[in-house]
């Protein structure tokens, strides 16, 4: 093969798939997006409700001075008279649950006429991943992977700690905003870099993997809330872990396609020569040739160059190329609808996942871990029976299991618990939704051609932060009574899913479509490409 034929991906095949240095790798950067989870979910513990009512004064019943619901609970915001046995809303504060030591709802009062608080302080927090998704991510072009990561890193950490020390809600709302801000860019700049370093043919397994980090994070997450029940505390240990990263500044790697692409090309050697000692692999010397100084000048049009190096010059491409031709305008508003929809049904049913019945450190738990076994089940199959109709399987789990919440009571009326029913059917609900997001994020990175691919994939991440803003308050609107109402709403959403999902390509073994033309008329004739199906 000749040297102006060479491309990164051909000095990421030489250093074979699965490395020392390959996965030394990936455990790193999966730690980065497992500590990702903590501060978007952290609201369920930061902002618990262990259940309150209105204060009782001193030498009275709370029987004869707070009245009881249609359920048989004591109301939440009514006192009743003595004198005129009229109800009025709470005058005297609130009395609450001791299932937390102090949360951000029992500091602030954040209950009954403002009990929508702590919800939007959830939806301005994914305010701020989407403006950080569009305008903070684009950094890592310029900058490079790897500075733009540990540089978010730290500066979210300082400001989570901030956090940890608010005075009011608007100080804590507000730095939450700036935490989101940069949670979305680490985690997608985290996914990039993923992707990038590993070759083509095996590409598939770690894209899907690093998102069972997220699902251990959770775990994590509801083992923290359980034994620390006070907020300032739980806010300071979700955010000192930021720092351990100081030590990636030394051995972390900046991609290697980034380095190359960015005419770095003796520090892409560097790189490659350091991961093929670890893998003791020998890369050959033609895949390595530097450029001379004079060939680091932009080339013109035509021009090719040898090593490291191959440029192409093309026509510019914008947003309104996704939609001006029938079949690519098909696939963009499908994924658009998909990243939406498994955006607001992920967080949705997060959210919604305390309300339920049970132990609400456990439902987290157990929503975390039912996670990994759904990506380990998409790493496999993709590579074997296609793409879309996992993704069709997925997303009518997700709809159907979710929708049947409404249909199981809590008792039978025999008086046997079907509590344990209920999780169980949200948490299959809740497998789907997994194996269909992650499988979303790869479908985008093929379907779109090379041409406008970063213009879809950014879009539909804009697309995805609609939903996750959404999420939190389609929750709130349905709390109390509406409890499983939420997820009827979800699995509908998942069910149309599956259905649109029906009118998109497959794409395994194939090449990824370089331009629009081939997208609308087949032009390309290339050879499939072989994925390697074996860890």
């Amino acid at each position: 093969m000749n040297a102006d034929q060479m491309n990164a991906d051909q000095v990421l095949e030489s250093l074979g798939r699965f490395g020392t240095f390959q996965v030394l790798f990936f455990l790193c950067v999966s730690f980065i997006y497992m500590r990702g989870a903590w501060p978007v979910m952290g609201i369920l513990f930061l902002g618990g409700d262990p259940g309150h009512h209105c204060q009782v004064p001193v030498n009275e019943s709370i029987s004869d001075i707070i009245p009881v619901d249609s359920s048989g609970n004591y109301e939440k915001c009514q006192i009743k008279s003595l004198l005129t046995n009229q109800t009025t809303p709470c005058s005297n504060g609130w009395t609450y649950g001791d299932e937390f030591d102090s949360t951000i709802l029992t500091e602030w009062d954040l209950v009954c006429d403002d009990n929508f608080m702590v919800d939007l302080s959830s939806t301005i927090y994914m305010v701020g991943n989407t403006f950080g998704a569009l305008c903070l991510t684009p950094l890592s072009d310029k900058f490079g992977r790897k500075w733009v990561i540990l540089s978010f890193l730290w500066i979210q950490g300082a400001i989570g700690i901030a956090t940890a020390f608010s005075s009011n809600y608007i100080m804590f709302t507000v730095l939450r905003f700036f935490i989101g801000l940069l949670n979305m860019p680490i985690a997608l700049t985290t996914y990039v870099i993923v992707t990038e370093m590993f070759p083509a043919s095996s590409r598939s397994f770690p894209s899907v993997g690093i998102n069972c980090s997220w699902g251990i994070g959770l775990v994590f997450l509801a083992v923290l809330g359980y034994f620390i029940r006070d907020w300032r505390t739980l806010q300071l240990v979700i955010s000192v872990p930021n720092f351990l990263t100081v030590i990636y500044a030394w051995f972390l790697p900046e991609s290697i396609p980034w380095l190359i692409a960015n005419r770095k090309f003796k520090q892409a050697k560097s790189v490659a020569k350091f991961a093929a000692k670890m893998n003791r692999k020998n890369i050959p010397s033609e895949l390595l040739v530097v450029p001379d100084q004079e060939m680091n000048e932009a080339p013109g049009a035509g021009q090719s160059q040898e090593g490291l190096l191959n440029v192409k010059v093309t026509k510019k491409y914008t947003v309104l190329d996704l939609f001006k031709t029938s079949k690519l305008r098909r696939y963009t508003l499908i994924m658009f609808y998909l990243w939406t929809a498994d955006s607001v049904c992920y967080f949705g049913i997060l959210f919604a996942t305390p309300q339920l019945h049970g132990n609400q450190f456990l439902n987290i738990g157990i929503s975390g871990i039912v996670e990994i076994p759904a990506l380990i089940i998409c790493m496999f199959i993709i590579n074997r029976i296609g793409r879309r109709r996992p993704l069709i399987f997925f997303l009518l789990l997700s709809g159907i299991m979710n929708i049947i919440t409404i249909f199981i009571p809590t008792k039978t009326d025999s008086g046997v618990d079907l509590v344990w029913l209920q999780i169980t059917a949200a948490m299959i609900g809740k497998f789907g939704i997994t194996g269909a997001y992650s499988l979303s994020y790869l479908y985008s990175s093929e379907i779109f051609p090379t041409v406008v691919r970063n213009h879809a994939v950014g879009l539909s991440s804009f697309f995805e932060n609609i939903g996750g803003i959404s999420a939190p308050f389609i929750v709130y609107a349905t709390s109390g009574t509406l409890t499983y109402i939420p997820l009827v709403l979800f699995g509908v959403v998942m069910v149309i899913g599956g259905t649109l999902a029906c009118f998109l390509p497959e794409t395994h073994k194939k090449p990824l479509p370089e331009t629009i033309e081939e997208i609308e008329y087949g032009t390309k004739k290339s050879a499939p490409v072989t994925e390697n199906t074996h860890l």
